[in-house]
């Protein structure tokens, strides 16, 4: 945890946790977001679950093998753009969220770099190194853990970065692994919280000069499978109510997105949108955007 005034936990998280139920503090960090209610919340890589207290979402593919083909919740303001080169203004953002995805980056120096311009604050979650490198996820491209309040990154050079330790892993503790992970999520996992008043993101690639664009493995049996189960459709739904019951939903409508839109291509900061498109005036670079309740056809400078 860098020297940040931001509280980890939510009280409710503190007191399970002192109870030994860590599981149980774990599920209700989605809950916890140390911002006001006038706060300005942008989650990057939102995905099919994104947090309650984010306003706006941006991820960067509507459905990818990478989300196992799960659609994109687009419940709030949301554009679809690359969190290494996003389409805000600087500073447009109180908080950023990036949960789950700076491990899916290529450029995770760019990544960071991007989310500290239109944020003054944030959270960042991953996977630690550690059990990144025993699972060996075949989408993400870096290993990550924290030490000292600081971010250490290792591009990963294949999907598999030692072959020896994944044989050995799946010989002998591939089978009973998940229950460790969800006895003890936060031994597994990085949650770190970041201020730009205090330093912002500190962070050390120990690598840098490694490509990490190699080509990830392609999961054709997801893009053939059946309808989800019963209890998969069943968490979707409570998800669902849960985010209308929890989210801001009366600001969130209210939020004009194209204000805040700037081009990372020309830095234009006039747009016009027509259904599910932005389009920069000045270059034409276009953007998909999904805008609950707003009428069609309308620009911003």
């Amino acid at each position: 945890m860098p020297d940040s005034k931001i509280p980890t936990e939510s009280p409710l998280m503190r007191f399970f946790r002192r109870l030994g139920m860590d599981p149980v503090a774990w599920s209700l960090r989605r809950l916890y977001c140390p911002v006001d209610k006038n706060a300005l919340v942008l989650e990057v890589g939102s995905g099919a679950s994104p947090y309650f207290r984010a306003n706006v979402l941006c991820d960067a593919y509507e459905v990818t093998q990478e989300r196992f083909y799960t659609p994109l919740v687009h419940d709030r303001p949301t554009i679809l753009a690359f969190a290494e080169k996003l389409p805000f203004k600087d500073d447009s953002f109180d908080f950023v969220i990036a949960s789950h995805v700076l491990e899916h980056s290529a450029e995770p120096e760019r990544f960071i770099r991007e989310i500290q311009r239109v944020g003054s604050a944030g959270y960042i979650e991953v996977p630690d190194a550690f059990m990144e490198r025993l699972t060996h996820y075949g989408f993400h491209r870096s290993e990550i853990t924290e030490m000292d309040g600081e971010l250490i990154i290792r591009k990963k050079t294949n999907y598999i970065q030692d072959e020896e330790v994944v044989g050995l892993f799946h010989n002998k503790a591939r089978s009973i692994f998940p229950n460790w992970v969800s006895r003890y999520p936060f031994h597994f996992h990085v949650r770190y919280y970041w201020e730009r008043k205090s330093g912002g993101i500190k962070y050390t690639i120990l690598n840098p000069d490694c490509p990490a664009d190699w080509e990830a493995p392609r999961l054709v049996a997801a893009e053939n499978s059946s309808r989800p189960p019963v209890v998969a459709l069943m968490k979707q739904q409570a998800l669902k109510a849960a985010r209308r019951f929890l989210s801001q939903q009366a600001r969130n409508k209210a939020i004009d997105l194209l204000q805040l839109l700037q081009c990372p291509d020309c830095n234009g900061k006039e747009f016009k949108r027509k259904d599910t498109r932005v389009t920069c005036v000045s270059c034409h670079a276009n953007y998909s955007v999904y805008v609950p309740n707003r009428p069609n056809n309308v620009s911003a400078k």
